[in-house]
């Protein structure tokens, strides 16, 4: 059995050992101590003052739904994949990608950081307040010192950080037991009623939701201590579930309570209703202090985690300092230092007003692209998307996913706007300097399940001419200097719309030979990365070079993308001994014989030297013919839409024609609009002299027998000697310039194949009624004899039955044959049965298309 992997053996071994933070401590306690935050003890009776007890409790639902749902898909994808470090980062990252995981990865850990001085100062003001204090510095002062003491309890690790929190937990239970015991006695049932409908006075339902929803906010703390869990998948599950329910059941259990025991203009007054309520106000104070310090802990615990696993994997070159951790946890003491310097900042800053509704406006998003990523992943249909989470479903992440974005525009859309704005501009600076792949996310399983589905689409389309497309192979030669102008010639022809494979075939048969073809596919590889090209590559190994053509033409491609056009470089005097370029006559005599466009190109030193000259030499197209001129023309078109060619005139010239003709293709490349200028009163003698000069000519190109001709049936080597860059081109297809909608043979077919279908089915009507004529002439006759005069008169009702049936079944051969000859495909010859056995179904006109046999 071969070795694991550093990481996998890595995670392996800390599993194995029992070490990190279990379910309770790692994900469960942080999750509840944030999410039982501030706005429990300080702004729940003020909102649900403000709408009302029946709105308080959609406004939990539909909060709650959002981390519900948030969870439903981070159970998805942390129970398919082993989770490391970084929390909700590193699950975004590995699942969308570097670009995406790092924009959200870093706004996530500013937030965090941001997030520390907001508790902090949220202390500092509750201890103030306690003090009985007006001081506007006190706070200040508070909130500096708990973020000195919050690094000495993060420097010392998770561990003794996590400890710490059991503490505040007891103060959190206390605080919430303290209250309950003191407001049994005030509560009225019939008071419930009264509270139920919202007030004339009190604020829009959406004002309310906007000020209750950063109560839940905290639910993915605990994912951030990802790195630090025995067994983060079943942890992240378990614990994430747990802490929502149980802070959803105290919450509700709290707005019952305050509907109950205070009305409703009175918990809009009081925005510290609690400490009146509660057995005794220090109860309270104590709850508003352990939860600023709960969530202060598990902001200075999780952010610098998802920095350090940002920085380790090494996308930003800056921050991989950061990277290194402290100890035998790997306690990232560098992340915690440039925390505490940011939430330190913050604090001097004063008014956060202004910035608050951004932070909590990334934390949203980061629960939008959780579910993004798990709601890609899934229709991705990734054959390693096996989550064992059991109550997982795609159009529940899609739910989420759209929650979070209508949540993100109810509470807040400018702010939501510039948090979009921030995610974006990292998002798209990463995805240009992240140029190597680092893990293996689903990306490449997203844009497979998108392939798939358009393919798919595309197959039931008919292709009416409209948009045809350069499908190029091109048969790259041994010498990589030629092989490099190939391969920047066929992206010229691919002009930005079609697709390009570059070839190579190796003759041989045997285990040695395939090795080589193998170092030849990875040697291409490396050759069109460095290029940039976009092109594909293909490495074949063949008997013969003839054969390798004929396979690569015929197999090549995937559903309706299939080559059209077969590419080869020019003749080469240095290696014009060799086998390749002896046989390449053959070769492009096989691609004709296959029904490919061929294109042959050659190129002086010169005049590949020269070609990013910009200069007035324009484009020259050889105009011999119609049939090869409409392509020539549209390749030539296809190359000034890349940037090596863009802003060329094109000119064509019309060989050997008179005035009329040239008029005739100005006219018909007017009409397509084809921006270019047509010259006439030029004879095919005059190639040389009419073309020496351009930047790039194409110009026809015939074959005799193995032997490449160009125009005045010269050999190409004769031609390419005085000239610079030119493309060499026989036209297989029938390209048409300008076909507009209604001008394709689409609407006539379907025209004619419904008619058809109707003479088909009056056909068979007819055919069955003469059955039945016939059956019961017969019977006639038996019973009667056949002299009766009953009996002659059913005969000769059978027979002119018979007979319209026969002239039905004759009309609609007709109109099928009609329909064969407006579409190709509907045409069904026979096929020797040595060879392949038809179905019936396909045999008989009759049962293709819905017809049924007659």
């Amino acid at each position: 059995m071969g070795a694991l992997p550093a990481t996998a053996a890595r995670t392996t071994s800390e599993d194995a050992s029992g070490s990190g933070l279990g379910t309770f401590g790692g994900v469960f306690t942080p999750s509840l101590l944030t999410i039982l935050g501030l706005v429990l003890f300080l702004r729940l009776g003020f909102v649900t003052g403000n709408v009302g007890l029946g709105q308080m409790l959609l406004i939990l639902v539909a909060a709650t739904s959002v981390s519900l749902l948030t969870t439903i898909s981070l159970a998805a994808i942390a129970t398919n994949l082993r989770v490391g470090g970084g929390g909700v980062y590193y699950l975004i990252s590995r699942t969308l990608g570097p670009a995406f995981g790092g924009a959200i990865g870093l706004v996530l850990y500013l937030a965090m950081s941001v997030s520390v001085a907001f508790y902090a100062i949220g202390l500092g003001e509750a201890v103030t307040s306690v003090l009985g204090s007006d001081s506007e510095v006190l706070p200040r002062f508070v909130a500096a010192g708990t973020i000195i003491l919050l690094l000495g309890l993060a420097w010392l690790g998770a561990d003794i950080a996590t400890r710490f929190q059991y503490i505040v937990m007891v103060c959190l239970v206390v605080a919430i037991a303290g209250y309950l015991i003191g407001v049994v006695p005030d509560m009225e049932v019939g008071r419930l009623s009264d509270s139920f409908g919202a007030p004339s006075d009190g604020d829009d339902f959406w004002i309310a939701f906007a000020l209750f929803f950063p109560a839940i906010t905290g639910f993915t703390q605990g994912v951030a201590m990802s790195g630090d869990l025995r067994s983060p998948g079943r942890s992240i599950t378990r614990g994430t579930f747990a802490a929502i329910g149980l802070s959803t059941l105290v919450y509700l259990f709290v707005i019952v309570t305050f509907a109950a025991a205070v009305p409703l203009d009175e918990l809009r007054a009081d925005t510290a209703i609690m400490r009146r309520l509660a057995v005794a106000p220090a109860f309270v104070d104590v709850g508003v202090i352990a939860a600023t310090l709960s969530s202060a802990i598990a902001s200075m615990l999780g952010g610098p985690r998802t920095l350090q696993r940002l920085a380790a994997d090494r996308l930003i070159a800056r921050l991989e300092p950061l990277g290194v951790g402290a100890g035998p946890d790997d306690n990232p003491r560098r992340a915690v230092l440039l925390t505490t310097g940011i939430a330190l900042v913050t604090v001097a800053l004063g008014d956060l007003d202004l910035v608050a509704p951004v932070i909590s406006m990334f934390f949203l998003a980061s629960y939008g692209l959780i579910n993004f990523a798990t709601y890609n992943e899934a229709r991705a249909a990734s054959t390693s998307f096996r989550p064992t989470f059991r109550f997982f479903d795609w159009r529940l992440s899609l739910l989420g996913t759209v929650v979070c974005l209508g949540a993100i525009l109810a509470i807040d859309a400018l702010a939501g706007a510039l948090a979009f704005v921030a995610v974006f501009a990292l998002y798209t600076w990463l995805a240009r300097s992240v140029t190597e792949s680092r893990w293996a996310d689903s990306t490449r399983a997203h844009h497979a399940g998108r392939v798939r589905n358009h393919l798919l689409l595309m197959a039931d389309t008919v292709d009416a001419g409209r948009d045809w497309r350069p499908v190029t192979i091109g048969f790259v030669p041994r010498d990589p200097e030629r092989r490099t102008r190939l391969c920047e010639v066929a992206g010229w022809l691919e002009g930005g719309a079609g697709f390009t494979t570059m070839a190579r075939i190796v003759v041989g048969r045997g285990p040695l030979v395939r090795r080589h073809a193998a170092s030849v596919d990875r040697e291409l590889a490396r050759e069109l990365s460095w290029t940039g090209s976009g092109a594909y590559r293909r490495v074949v190994v063949a008997d013969t070079l003839d054969n390798g053509v004929a396979s690569l033409i015929q197999s090549h491609g995937i559903g309706p993308i299939t080559p059209n056009l077969a590419l080869f470089s020019g003749a080469d005097v240095r290696l014009a001994r060799s086998d390749e370029e002896g046989q390449r006559g053959s070769m492009v005599q096989t691609a004709l014989r296959y029904g490919m466009n061929v294109a042959v190109m050659s190129a002086s030193a010169e005049a590949w030297e020269s070609r990013a000259t910009r200069d007035s030499r324009p484009i020259v197209v050889w105009w011999t013919d119609e049939r090869v001129g409409r392509l020539l023309t549209l390749l030539a078109w296809m190359c000034t839409r890349t940037d090596a060619w863009s802003g060329r005139a094109i000119e064509v010239f019309v060989v050997d024609g008179d005035l009329a003709a040239v008029d005739a293709v100005s006219a018909a490349l007017d009409e397509a609009r084809l921006p270019v200028r047509v010259r006439g009163g030029v004879s095919s003698d005059a190639f040389l002299a009419r073309t020496g000069d351009a930047a790039l000519v194409f110009a026809p190109l015939r074959v005799r027998s193995t032997e490449l001709l160009g125009p005045g049936d010269r050999p190409l080597a004769e031609l390419s000697a005085g000239l610079g860059l030119v493309v060499f081109v026989h036209a297989a297809d029938e390209v048409a310039l300008d076909i507009q909608p209604d001008d394709s043979l689409l609407a006539l077919a379907a025209d004619a194949r419904d008619r058809a279908k109707q003479a088909a089915t009056r056909a068979e009507e007819l055919d069955a009624e003469a059955g039945r004529l016939m059956v019961d002439a017969e019977m006639l006759r038996i019973e009667r004899g056949s002299t009766d005069p009953d009996v002659e008169v059913a005969v000769a009702r059978s027979a002119a039955a018979q007979r319209r049936y026969l002239d039905a079944r004759a009309r609609a051969d007709e109109a099928w044959r009609v329909v064969g000859e407006l579409d190709p495909n509907e045409v069904f010859e026979p096929v020797d049965p040595e060879v392949w056995l038809t179905t019936d179904e396909v045999r008989s006109p009759f049962r293709r298309s819905g017809r049924r046999n007659i």
